[in-house]
């Protein structure tokens, strides 16, 4: 007998093959994935083929954002997960609206939704979410029970704290699979498939109890039997990676005689885990195991469903196409991690004009108030992952890509010594200029520095001096006793130790980072930093672009970003397009003298 299992993992919403921040058809999409899996059940009647999904489907583009409004009985992704999935696991950007907000989800979904690691101690959800799963199918042979189980990484209590925290317990992930897998092997299941919403990687960091993409130890556990792993949006079979561990087979997608797919990300690919089992006197035997990719850019899309989908597809539209504003040039992001950018300086405006009209009302202290963003688009997805807004209206759906996550603001106070920790932090993205003079290499790759952990505080004046090492990994782990940050200035004077400055900051940064953990925390808003955003552009908002930064030593320096960037370049720049790289990038010279 043959079983197949179809997996996607990190779908953020990407299920209508349309791109609603660009106005483009896309052709990858869920439809896509859905298209090819229908398709195959009608092709191969006599195969057993089972569909799951390993979480992150429920955050991350507009059809999320239109449900998180809609309320129950309108929501849209719950009628594409119903039709879909035979079982769902829990990604870590699921707990970005709250317990709450999961439960009422969950309640409205067929398929077994399973996590093993977390404890909801008390919660509705601890009812609703089974540690695992078994699915009997009748086959000529007998019965065959498959089982599922699902972690998610511990760092959920710091990345969500403010929802999360006092409300759940999270378990380490590798015990926790050893542990469920062979209970689940106890009561019964013939084969054992992992759902692990955490990446491949060899860092000694990660392979720690805790740490937090631990799938190849998963490869170790005897009683798992295939893998389906997500999480840091790569792919595998990958033949640039290369075990520490064990042996990998890229032919068969095994790690340790282990079949296992990661399918990347917004539904580019679906996995393939393939199981040949026969019946023995013994039970259940797998004669043959593989794992591969499917590009879902290469697969046609079935008229049937897009017809069906398409009535939603238009309520998305609708629901974005209202005008909040209106700006006066082009806003974006391809060189935001050198150069400054409204299209990230106004969260940062918008959180600072909120945190005024806090001080203005007597419920906050009247401190400096300093405002800071990251680019959340920035490349790590590919050419096309930045934010651009064209001059003229502002829509909503351009609002929400200035800042596409469902976080709530917090405004916390720091001291000066902190805040120069946080600037360290930031001059870590920065490479010691090589032979070839580069400044930032594409952080596309495992070890990379993503930027959406470079923050960048417009109200200040400061000077990184990048011929010393770093002092921070990209997690914010010191790595170095090294400074970069060679001065730091607000309105004209150097900031002091025992400064104390208001920070409108955001749930993920102060839950993340070390240095913010113990942060005095002086509000937390109702509303979500997005929300936020989307008020202050309502009121067409003027400000004056800031450059805080500047880099030691001045030079010519080299750095990656999209090819589309060389038709955003403005006179005044100091940037050249110098050629095409490959898959939609181009190197640039950036002229720093």
């Amino acid at each position: 007998m043959k079983l197949t299992v179809f997996a996607t993992t990190d779908v953020h919403g990407a299920v209508y093959p349309y791109d609603y921040f660009s106005g483009k058809e896309k052709s990858t999409s869920l439809l896509h994935i859905k298209s090819y899996i229908d398709r195959y059940k009608e092709s191969h009647p006599d195969e057993m083929v089972l569909t799951v999904d390993n979480g992150d489907i429920l955050q991350g583009d507009v059809w999320n954002d239109y449900d998180f409004e809609a309320g129950p009985g309108h929501r849209l992704l719950p009628r594409i997960i119903n039709d879909t999935y035979d079982v769902i696991g829990i990604g870590n950007h699921e707990f970005n609206f709250g317990l709450d907000y999961l439960h009422s989800v969950y309640t409205s979904l067929r398929p077994a939704i399973i996590n093993s690691n977390v404890d909801f101690m008390d919660h509705p959800l601890s009812k609703r979410v089974l540690p695992y799963t078994i699915l009997e199918k009748e086959t000529p042979g007998g019965t065959i029970k498959i089982g599922f189980l699902s972690v998610v990484p511990t760092q959920i209590l710091k990345w969500d704290a403010f929802h999360l925290e006092g409300r759940l317990n999270v378990a380490d992930m590798r015990t926790t699979v050893e542990k469920t897998a062979a209970e689940m092997k106890a009561a019964g299941a013939d084969l054992t498939i992992l759902l692990s919403h955490s990446g491949l990687s060899k860092n000694p960091d990660h392979l720690k109890t805790s740490g937090e993409n631990q799938t190849l130890l998963m490869t170790m556990i005897q009683d798992v039997d295939g893998i389906v792993f997500g999480h840091t949006h790569e792919f595998f079979p990958d033949r640039d990676f290369d075990v520490s561990i064990g042996t990998i087979d890229f032919k068969r997608g095994t790690i340790n005689n282990k079949p296992m797919v990661q399918p990347g990300v917004y539904g580019s690919h679906a996995g393939k885990l393939s199981f040949e089992v026969e019946r023995s006197q013994d039970g259940w035997q797998t004669r043959h195991q593989s794992a591969c990719l499917i590009d879902t850019g290469e697969t046609r899309l079935d008229s049937r469903l897009l017809a069906k989908y398409e009535p939603f597809h238009k309520k998305v539209l609708e629901y974005l196409s209202t005008p909040i504003g209106e700006i006066d040039s082009p806003w974006h992001t391809y060189f935001s991690r050198l150069f400054p950018s409204k299209a990230v300086q106004v969260v940062a405006e918008a959180g600072k004009a909120y945190a005024k009209r806090l001080i203005a009302a007597g419920e906050l202290e009247s401190l400096p108030v300093l405002g800071f963003n990251a680019a959340v688009k920035a490349g790590r997805d590919g050419p096309h992952d930045f934010t651009v807004l064209e001059a003229g209206a502002v829509t909503l759906a351009e609002a929400i890509d200035l800042y596409k996550h469902a976080n709530t603001l917090l405004v916390i106070k720091i001291d000066g010594a902190t805040l120069r920790e946080w600037l360290e932090w930031s001059a870590s993205q920065f490479i010691i200029p090589d032979e070839d003079g580069f400044l930032l290499r594409p952080n596309r790759s495992r070890d990379g520095f993503p930027s959406y952990n470079y923050d960048t505080f417009f109200d200040l004046d400061y000077v990184f001096d990048i011929t010393r090492p770093p002092r921070y990994d990209s997690t914010a782990k010191q790595i170095h006793d090294s400074r970069r940050v060679a001065e730091v200035k607000y309105m004209g004077r150097e900031v002091k130790d025992d400064d104390e400055f208001i920070i409108p900051a955001n749930n993920y940064r102060v839950s993340y980072t070390p240095f913010l953990r113990n942060a005095e925390i002086l509000h937390e808003s109702r509303l979500s930093v997005r929300d936020i955003i989307i008020d202050y552009m309502r009121g067409n908002p003027q400000f004056e672009l800031r450059d805080p930064m500047t880099i030691l030593p001045r030079g010519t320096y080299r750095m990656e970003t999209a090819t589309k960037a060389k038709d955003y370049i403005m006179t005044n720049q100091p940037i050249r397009h110098m050629k095409e790289t490959e898959h939609g990038f181009s190197r640039y010279e950036i002229n720093l003298e």
